[in-house]
């Protein structure tokens, strides 16, 4: 079965408070324990490639969002783990609130037939 828009907002959604979560308590826990840098940065590959899922015409209607920049961050983070600076992944940590805000804006908007129930 194939996922509707929903399903990818949804699981978006998922991953975004899995990151809160995991980082709840702040940025020196963060910079000192290896397992919880790992989960964090698991989670933005995941958000970005579900950013690469999500149809185009969806993303080009949707352009509040830096779908490039998610995308681009998961790429850099998959394939270039020796560079990774726990700074810039901090940073993103630092604004998830907002795009978890946003990314619910775009799952309560959807039209009924996209929503997927």
């Amino acid at each position: 079965m194939s996922k509707t828009t929903a399903d990818y907002l949804r699981d978006l959604l998922q991953e975004l408070d899995d990151i809160v979560a995991f980082t709840i308590e702040g940025e020196a826990a963060f910079m000192r324990d290896v397992k919880t840098q790992k989960a964090v940065i698991r989670s933005y590959e995941v958000i970005g490639e579900i950013g690469k899922r999500l149809p185009d015409a969806f993303r080009a209607a949707n352009s509040g969002i830096d779908w490039r920049k998610l995308i681009t961050f998961r790429d850099f983070l998959a394939h270039n783990y020796e560079l990774i600076g726990l700074r810039y992944v901090w940073d993103a940590v630092k604004d998830v609130h907002n795009l978890r805000a946003a990314i619910q804006a775009l799952l309560d908007d959807l039209p009924d037939d996209e929503d997927g129930t």
